[in-house]
């Protein structure tokens, strides 16, 4: 601060009113120090109430944004864990995606082996169908000839049953001629000596005359059963 020790007065009054408008100038200086001085005071203890609210509102938000952050970091650690149990899911998706993968193919290759297989057993199917039907033709041909055996069988019974009644008559009748023969003979033996050959040939004519249809018949009954016995073409 200049105080004026370089200042040279002519008299002391000129001195006096000097430091008397020095000390009026230093005290409005000093006025307006204190004045803004009170002011900057004024304005420091607002200042300071505003920074105290400040504060106290930065105190609160940093409490706020620690409980914050605290629920944010359990939130992570939440989200870490989930994403742990999601990676793993999908590594073990993954792995059951491959086996499906492969499942799948083998499945297909399956199929495919079953299809060829139904194609098979189709073509085994017709080739069966065929042979069933070739069997069944042959077997209703067989039926057919069958019948017609049992028929020929039937038509031998009859004609063997028709023999055997003819050789039976043809028995009975050789039995009554022998009768009848017998009966013709006369007591005498002369008188039967002497026609013996007259007899004989008479008996014999008749014999052969009354025979004569019995072996027709009997003859045309044989023949006909031999050719029922003969094998047909």
């Amino acid at each position: 601060m200049d105080l004026g020790d370089d200042i040279s007065f002519e008299n002391k009054d000129d001195e006096i009113q000097y430091w008397k408008n020095k000390a009026q100038d230093l005290y409005e200086e000093l006025k307006t120090h204190k004045q803004e001085a009170e002011e900057f005071e004024n304005e420091s203890k607002q200042l300071e109430k505003e920074f105290d609210i400040a504060l106290n509102q930065n105190e609160k938000m940093i409490r706020e944004l620690n409980i914050a952050n605290s629920k944010a970091q359990l939130e992570i650690e939440s989200l870490r864990s989930k994403l742990d149990s999601i990676n793993k899911e999908n590594n073990q998706l993954e792995v059951q995606v491959a086996d499906l993968t492969k499942e799948k193919t083998e499945l297909q290759n399956y199929v495919r082996k079953i299809e060829q297989k139904n194609d098979d057993l189709e073509r085994g199917r017709r080739i069966v169908e065929e042979s069933i039907h070739g069997f069944e033709a042959a077997l209703n041909s067989a039926i057919e000839r069958n019948a017609i055996l049992e028929s020929e069988v039937d038509e031998k019974e009859t004609l063997k049953e028709k023999l055997q009644r003819l050789v039976d008559e043809t028995r009975d009748l050789k039995q009554e001629l022998t009768v009848k023969e017998r009966e013709k003979l006369p007591d005498n033996d002369k008188t039967m000596n002497g026609f013996k050959s007259q007899i004989d040939s008479n008996k014999l004519r008749e014999t052969e005359t009354q025979t004569t249809p019995i072996k027709r018949k009997l003859s045309k009954a044989l023949r006909n059963f031999a050719s029922y016995c003969s094998p047909h073409k």
